[in-house]
């Protein structure tokens, strides 16, 4: 299914767009929603998460479910790397990083 917001005369409205500040990423499966993970633990609904690693990392994360882990089951994002998710829940997508000083920028459409 996909929702598409327009106004009365049948325009796409812009949605609005949540960035926070860089942090480092859960050294463990860890919901992006989390407050450990820098974004609003209240924000829940959005049309898509943009996930960047920082260009100075030296390691790794990793995106996935639950069961995303620091070197398997995801999506591993090197530095510099990015990923959009085309998710409407934020609670369901996980960071895991390969180290605790692994930073990850976010932002969050709505």
């Amino acid at each position: 299914r996909l929702d598409v917001n327009v106004d009365s005369a049948g325009r796409g409205i812009t949605a609005s767009i949540l960035s926070y500040a860089q942090f480092d990423a859960a050294t463990s499966p860890t919901a992006i929603s989390d407050a450990t993970n820098g974004i609003n633990a209240s924000l829940t609904d959005c049309v898509e998460i943009i996930i960047q690693c920082d260009f100075d990392n030296t390691g790794y994360i990793m995106v996935g479910g639950s069961g995303a882990a620091a070197d398997t089951n995801g999506i591993r994002l090197n530095a510099g790397d990015m990923l959009v998710l085309p998710v409407s829940y934020t609670a369901n997508v996980y960071i895991d990083g390969s180290a605790s000083s692994q930073k990850v920028n976010v932002s969050v459409r709505r």
